[in-house]
């Protein structure tokens, strides 16, 4: 009894890490949305209030963007959570090539769940080697695509790309939200 027990936990465990995964995908037009075409994720969190879970969201995100120089996190106390944060290493146009730019996160809070806005991104790509001033965001990504449809050799830069945005949000979903034992210190 105590084993199927044990495996009844760690099944709804696996169940409710799921849940809290968000999975965009990257446009031809350079936009994200989700497989279902929304341009956002509605994240259940059963039994948590939107307190709860607004404090944990920001404590996650505090962890993912650590840099206390950068004001990168800006808040709604209790319902809402933006982000704008640069990353050198948004994407790449060759390899060992990266470009970067600014970007936009937003988590609204809810009782017992959060919408994940799809990342929005700048225009202006910067190459990581000189700071130099690329090309626009939108521009490389319909670069990539042919009549919608991503391109063989392209399919790696758009993988990096929804890659990087994917663990940034995921990042800032889950850490101690899913876990209460996170505040036994």
């Amino acid at each position: 009894m105590k084993k199927f027990l044990f495996i009844a936990v760690l099944c709804l465990s696996a169940v409710l890490s799921v849940n809290a995964q968000v999975e965009f995908q990257l446009t031809s037009d350079g936009t994200f949305h989700m497989k279902d075409g929304r341009n956002y994720a509605v994240i259940p969190f059963a039994g948590k209030t939107a307190h709860e879970i607004y404090t944990a969201l920001f404590t996650n995100a505090s962890e993912v963007f650590r840099d206390p120089k950068q004001k990168v996190i800006i808040t709604i106390d209790g319902a809402s959570i933006n982000i704008r944060a640069y990353d050198p290493k948004l994407t790449y146009a060759k390899e060992d090539e990266y470009l970067g730019t600014y970007y936009n996160l937003n988590f609204e809070v809810k009782d017992g769940k959060v919408k994940v806005a799809a990342p929005e991104v700048d225009e202006n790509l910067t190459r990581s080697k000189d700071g130099v001033r690329d090309r626009d965001f939108s521009k490389l990504v319909r670069s990539w695509f042919q009549e919608a449809t991503i391109q063989a050799k392209y399919a790696d830069n758009k993988s990096y790309t929804e890659t990087q945005f994917n663990a940034i949000i995921n990042g800032v979903l889950t850490g101690n939200i899913l876990d209460d034992s996170a505040d036994n210190w």
